[in-house]
């Protein structure tokens, strides 16, 4: 089979290298899937670009999320049949073989029924991108009637979590610091306000939306960046939901001072749900899917062939959406 992968770290051009390899058999309880599209996340380039660690195999063929057809069932699998479209995520977490390649076998339980409507390229992005946001607007509980506030909300993650958020029927006040092009994909995508997040009063244009209320529930993709901002606008018995960390990896949270003296702080890393949570978060999307809830960013589409380039240009390039591999 067709398949990419990298022996060492380092900028994508000069490690990653495509060819053959032999394809994978499925083993007891998995799923052998013939991926038709492979999804780049930044944890993706972020791993494979760090020289300060070295490779986690002697040869890593990654992504961890795809879309496809199921080509083989292995012993024990229930519930699945070869042909059936079919996305995934999770393929190269603790492991070295992901979805970019022509073939990868995975667990069944990391394998899910992918939406009539949907496309391979976008199925593509239901793994990390799509069960943050989905997991981020609901860890801390309904969301019907309330505010949330999604900074970056251009990004892969912020993006579906206005629009999850607006699914279960909130309303939604974002930001960005892209402009006035920015500002209206992220109305697009069914935000309610969207702010220039370097306005000197941003704090004092969100609490004017709430009647200085404040927000239920922020989605953040740097806390510790944005923290500051975030525990002045958070209401009372609010929630703050981080996924990320982009200017420093510790956080600083005030005692007292903040607006809500119950607050909640929410640190999630998609990768390590418990099995109840990954049930209903993946549930969640393919309902919000199956509803026509979703819009999906694509920002770039490469050909198996060119995975150096796809890498590089997701890297490189901000805001602009999923940077997708057709295998």
């Amino acid at each position: 089979m067709r398949a990419g992968w990298y022996e060492k770290t380092g900028p994508a051009l000069e490690v990653i290298r495509t060819g053959e390899m032999d394809a994978p058999r499925p083993g007891p309880d998995e799923v052998l899937l013939r991926v038709r599209a492979s999804g780049i996340n930044p944890s993706d380039y972020k791993r494979r670009s760090n020289l300060k660690v070295p490779a986690e195999f002697p040869r890593v063929t990654p992504h961890s999320d795809g879309a496809g057809v199921v080509a083989a069932l292995g012993a024990g699998v229930t519930g699945f049949r070869e042909g059936d479209r079919v996305w995934c995520f999770n393929a190269q977490w603790g492991r070295p073989f992901g979805t970019a390649a022509e073939y990868v076998a995975l667990p069944a339980r990391l394998v899910r029924p992918l939406p009539a409507r949907t496309s391979f390229i976008e199925g593509a992005c239901f793994g990390i991108p799509a069960m943050t946001g989905y997991h981020a607007v609901h860890i801390a509980g309904a969301i019907a009637g309330k505010t949330v506030y999604v900074p970056g909300a251009t990004g892969r993650v912020g993006a579906y979590a206005v629009q999850f958020a607006k699914w279960r029927g909130a309303r939604v006040i974002a930001s960005t610091g892209g402009g006035q092009e920015a500002k209206a994909a992220i109305l697009g995508l069914g935000a309610d306000v969207v702010f220039d997040r370097k306005t000197d009063d941003l704090q004092a244009r969100i609490l004017s939306e709430t009647g200085n209320r404040g927000v239920d529930l922020v989605v953040d993709v740097d806390l510790p960046g944005n923290v500051g901002l975030d525990e002045k606008i958070v209401a009372e018995n609010g929630a703050i939901v981080s996924f990320g960390a982009a200017s420093v990896p510790t956080l600083s949270l005030a005692m007292s001072g903040r607006k809500a003296r119950n607050l909640s702080v929410h640190l999630i890393f998609v990768y390590m749900l418990t099995e109840a949570a990954f049930e209903a978060t993946c549930a969640g999307i393919n309902a919000a899917e199956d509803a026509g809830a979703l819009k999906h960013r694509i920002g770039g589409v490469f050909p198996l062939a060119d995975l150096a380039k796809a890498h590089d240009f997701a890297e490189h390039t901000t805001g602009t959406g999923h940077v997708v591999v057709e295998c």
